[in-house]
């Protein structure tokens, strides 16, 4: 078993490795909608918005910026500080290929 997974663990590294240094000559060489014909399948550049880890540490931070724009001693608006975190938390974006 300790070698399968070890065997996983390595096809999926260079899966990585390969995924990266295509879509860094497509995007080097301004090819962003380049499809590229494999077989069974077509391989496209696809953009992937994942959010941002929601941290106690971030929580904290968005809480203070939340309460900073208040008068002192608004009245509890739990609904409008899950909002405010919602629009505020972030994303991250990467571009990886897809198949389709």
């Amino acid at each position: 078993m300790a070698t399968f997974t070890r065997q996983v663990q390595q096809a999926r590294a260079a899966k990585a490795r390969w995924e990266t240094e295509i879509v860094e000559y497509l995007t080097k060489s301004n090819m962003t909608n380049a499809i590229i014909q494999i077989s069974g399948a077509r391989l496209t550049l696809a953009n992937e918005k994942h959010a941002n880890p929601l941290t106690l540490q971030r929580l904290e931070s968005l809480l203070h910026e939340y309460y900073s724009t208040k008068p002192p001693g608004s009245n509890d608006e739990s609904a409008a500080i899950v909002e405010f975190i919602r629009k505020h938390r972030g994303h991250t974006m990467k571009t990886n290929l897809k198949k389709n």
